[in-house]
């Protein structure tokens, strides 16, 4: 005797015997449910936790691609700016700019290697990795703290 809230032949996003996980709680179902009976949180199949995974390294990888393409590029300007060469774009800024597009760049590419590392976890894994994302937000944090810490130390 099948028990379910379901027609037998009544198509579900999820599979049936597939289990579902609660990430805030741990609640884990093989009911076809969209939120923890816990907390009420939404659940989250391994399938569709590795798709995400798979979201978050393609967003990852254009984030730190796109980001080195732009490094080199405004990195041409400035040397060709210091150098005297000349160019259609000229660097007008001082050290301390300079410092600040270097930090918002490192910024958007630690974003980028952090969803590129938690996202290789999910696929690996079928679940996401609470450490895996707090060091990536942990990185994110030293970077943007770097600057006025370096700013304190050199008025010292």
């Amino acid at each position: 005797m099948r028990l379910s809230a379901f027609p037998a032949n009544f198509k579900t996003p999820y599979a049936a015997d597939e289990t579902r996980t609660c990430y805030r709680c741990g609640f884990e179902t093989t009911e076809v449910v969209k939120r923890c009976a816990e907390c009420g949180y939404p659940l989250r199949s391994g399938k569709a936790v590795r798709r995400l995974g798979w979201v978050l390294v393609v967003i990852g990888t254009a984030l730190v691609g796109f980001m080195g393409w732009l490094s080199f590029v405004v990195g041409e300007i400035i040397y060709r700016t210091r150098a005297g060469l000349p160019g259609t774009a000229t660097f007008t800024g001082d050290a301390e700019d300079l410092a600040l597009i270097t930090g918002a760049f490192g910024l958007v590419i630690a974003i980028g290697v952090g969803a590129v590392f938690g996202g290789a976890w999910q696929i690996r894994y079928g679940r996401p990795n609470r450490k895996v994302m707090a060091v990536a937000f942990f990185l994110v944090s030293l970077l943007l703290l770097a600057r006025p810490i370096l700013r304190m130390l050199n008025a010292s």
